[in-house]
């Protein structure tokens, strides 16, 4: 290239870019030119403007955590003057927490659950229990009410139980209820509770004052009097023991009657006659269907005719009850002698019908027709009279007997003709009674056999268990004296 070309080249490049127009592929003027500065200068700035925002963002989270450390150290600085006064307000705390103490008593183990007030009318029947019944039994229910009161007892200012009773007997304005013993039973142990006050709740829903007149804790039953301005209607329990004879075809319907006290209301519960012995201590005991509370420990059994049949006791799944005429006999008992007096013989004895089928048929086959109660154990006390284990007594003293309440009642009545004929009874005394029973043996020949067991001694009041669900027992102290208490199952 020559040196004028290259002259030329450089005075081109040296010319201002708004006037080379030319070389321009795009042929771009100069607003063109204008506006792409313009938005260079804008894109500067937003660069700029960004750069700035950040850079204040981080001053101010800079100047947020340098307040939150001077805050902090602040705060420090005044734990470290309050910690004495905390220390001392903790250690105030601890003392406090001393005085008032929580204690369980019968505490289920690893029971997650909620627990349910220990005496609850809840499950006791429902509101519409006869009405499928009929209109008839559904009045006597409502005769047999009158008769009818719940009760409660307290040891101290502590509450010991809730039961419903039967007004038996009203004369110049006293009234005798009889009820269940576990009313005045100690919860740990088989004797009467000390410092004992008694609430009756009447049917009019008046409340009076009860007093203990006669208890035996061998039946559980007790005898509790009530002073009264207004005249009660009483009721007698049946003497008929046809209605437990479980090979009969009469009706075995019943119903269960109690009263509750806070809130005052009746309770009943239908059901029926079950052939089955209780696993209860007490031979005398029956067993009925009906489904009933703690509250209707105590009350009456009625069939559907209006008799009272029995006394009920409470469990889970059934209720054991008492037969009427083991009541009567025991009352008498308590009118002739104050207490019941019952001879030791020494058998415990149970219902045949309790057996099972495959033992029933070998019985039945081998003894047909046969009717009374299989031994289920002999103490030493009664090993001389050569009864055992599985024989079937039939008889005692002559007369026949189909289960163990009615074997119960002919030892009672037999301990009231010899006692009265006598006109002597104390603890100590050695009247000797003669017992023959009428014995089949299994196994051996067909003909009973008579056996005989004398004895001079009588049966302890607390020789049967009775028991109950033992309560969830909360107590509150303050300061190591006892201010709430309360019981759960």
């Amino acid at each position: 290239m020559s040196t004028n070309e290259i002259s030329g080249s450089n005075e081109l490049c040296a010319q201002d870019p708004e006037v080379m127009t030319f070389y321009n592929l795009r042929g771009s003027d100069k607003t063109t030119i204008l506006r792409k500065k313009e938005l260079q200068r804008l894109r500067k700035e937003r660069i700029e403007n960004k750069c700035f925002r950040k850079k204040e963002k981080i001053r101010k989270a800079k100047e947020i955590v340098d307040n939150a450390l001077k805050i902090r150290e602040e705060l420090h600085q005044k734990y470290l003057r309050a910690e004495p006064w905390l220390k001392e307000q903790e250690r105030q705390r601890l003392e406090r927490n001393k005085r008032f103490t929580t204690e369980i008593i019968n505490q289920p183990p690893d029971y997650r659950g909620e627990w349910d007030p220990y005496v609850s009318d809840d499950e006791f029947g429902t509101s519409f229990e006869l009405k499928r019944t009929g209109w008839e039994v559904e009045k006597f229910a409502l005769d047999l009410a009158r008769s009818t009161v719940g009760l409660e007892s307290f040891t101290g200012e502590n509450h010991l139980f809730s039961c419903s009773g039967t007004i038996i007997e009203f004369l110049n304005g006293i009234c005798s209820v009889v009820t269940s013993a576990s009313l005045i039973r100690c919860m740990d142990k088989d004797e009467q509770a000390d410092e004992l006050k008694i609430n009756v709740w009447l049917p009019s829903g008046e409340k009076c004052e009860g007093f203990i007149s006669n208890v035996d804790l061998y039946y559980n039953i007790c005898l509790v009097t009530v002073h009264c301005t207004s005249n009660l209607p009483k009721k007698s329990f049946n003497d008929d023991t046809g209605f437990f004879d479980l090979y009969g075809n009469h009706s075995k319907d019943v119903v269960a009657l109690g009263r509750s006290c806070e809130p005052w209301s009746l309770k009943v519960a239908s059901g029926k006659l079950i052939p089955r012995r209780h696993r209860f201590d007490c031979e005398e005991l029956l067993v009925s269907s009906c489904k009933i509370t703690k509250i209707g420990v105590g009350g009456p059994l009625m069939d559907f005719n209006g008799n009272i049949v029995g006394m009920n006791f409470y469990d889970k799944k059934e209720t054991p009850f008492l037969p009427s005429f083991i009541v009567l006999k025991c009352l008498q008992h308590f009118k002739e002698f104050g207490k019941v007096v019952r001879p030791l013989h020494g058998l415990r004895v149970g219902n045949l019908h309790k057996e099972s089928l495959a033992s029933l048929e070998k019985i039945c086959h081998e003894f047909p027709k046969v009717c009374g109660v299989i031994v289920e154990k002999v103490e030493p006390s009664a090993e001389h009279s050569e009864i055992k284990v599985g024989d079937i007594i039939t008889h005692l003293d002559g007369m026949a007997f189909s289960n163990a309440a009615e074997f119960g009642g002919i030892l009672l009545d037999r301990c009231v003709t010899q006692m009265l004929e006598k006109q002597n009874l104390s603890e100590d005394c050695n009247q000797m009674i003669s017992l023959k029973f009428s014995v089949k043996t299994r196994g051996g020949i067909s003909e009973a056999t008579t056996r005989t067991i004398n004895t001079d001694k009588f049966t302890p009041s607390g020789l049967n268990r009775w028991p109950l669900p033992r309560p969830i027992i909360v107590r509150q102290y303050a300061r190591g004296v006892l201010f709430s208490e309360d019981w759960y199952s």
